[in-house]
């Protein structure tokens, strides 16, 4: 950029207020889906925008649990969770906890679709390593896991994903239905 890399000390005073800096400014990009009648739909579809969020800066998976709150953008993306969980009836500690719970699959699926595009880039397909390894188990000892061993070859895909966020969110569902008495 034409200046030495102590310039940045100007804006920063630390490393740790850069990562901040930065980490901000990726929350800042969340696409929050517009509000529907559906707040359950509009829960999955908050899940997705971060997880696509996460997928675009796969960087930043493993500073944002070194930094938990870097910057006021990721207290705008814990409103817009807790107020979507609002519409459907959850609130106070379940509501943190619920949307703890989303924040857990995120970053641990992207976490694991980050590790399996890293080892794609050099060449190995990890699904296929994967599935190679299990149907070598010994079949009397891991017979469940051997029959699913082509299956594994889609190991933190997206459908696998998307049937992890449905059953999330209907549990949610399920659970709000229960709160506010309409079960």
């Amino acid at each position: 950029m034409g200046s030495s890399p102590m310039a940045l000390y100007r804006c920063f005073a630390t490393k740790d207020d850069l990562v901040d800096a930065l980490l901000d400014r990726i929350l800042g990009r969340l696409a929050a889906p517009e509000p529907s009648e559906d707040w359950a739909a509009d829960l999955a579809g908050f899940a997705r925008a971060h997880r696509m969020l996460l997928a675009l800066h796969p960087w930043a998976i493993v500073p944002l649990f070194t930094h938990p709150n870097p910057g006021l953008n990721a207290t705008r993306i814990g409103e817009l969770a807790l107020e979507i969980l609002s519409r459907g009836g959850i609130t106070g500690g379940d509501a943190v906890a619920d949307f703890c719970g989303i924040l857990a699959l995120n970053y641990g699926w992207s976490a694991f679709a980050s590790a399996r595009s890293a080892a794609t880039r050099i060449d190995q397909n990890p699904g296929v390593a994967i599935g190679a390894a299990i149907a070598a188990l010994p079949a009397g000892r891991f017979p469940r896991t051997r029959a699913v061993a082509d299956q594994m070859s889609a190991y933190g895909s997206d459908e696998h994903y998307e049937r992890a966020l449905r059953q999330l969110v209907a549990g949610l569902r399920d659970s709000a239905d229960v709160t506010d008495g309409t079960r």
